[in-house]
């Protein structure tokens, strides 16, 4: 299990409590990965999907192989990826 700062829906830090607290982040990472373009990020400039780049492609296999090999180059195990689901989680040391 993977443990991050809690975020709210809006990617800001979640203070609702008063404090900022750690939760288990595997689907926070995911969805910041998803978002991220390229360069997003300074410390890894070659993390990142940018789903929205892919909205007028003809089909989805372009996307979802991208999410796959990024969330693969984070130090995910991917079981499945499809529009409807996914199945990637960080293996316990």
């Amino acid at each position: 299990m993977i443990k991050d700062i809690k975020h709210t829906e809006e990617g800001d830090i979640d203070l609702s409590t008063g404090d900022i607290e750690s939760v288990e982040s595997t689907r926070q990472h995911q969805k910041d990965i998803l978002l991220a373009d390229k360069g997003y990020y300074k410390e890894w400039p070659g993390m990142g999907v940018g789903a929205d780049n892919f909205l007028n492609d003809t089909g989805p296999a372009n996307l979802l192989r991208s999410i796959r090999q990024e969330f693969i180059k984070d130090g995910m195990k991917v079981k499945k990826v499809s529009i409807n689901s996914t199945e990637a989680y960080y293996e316990e040391n």
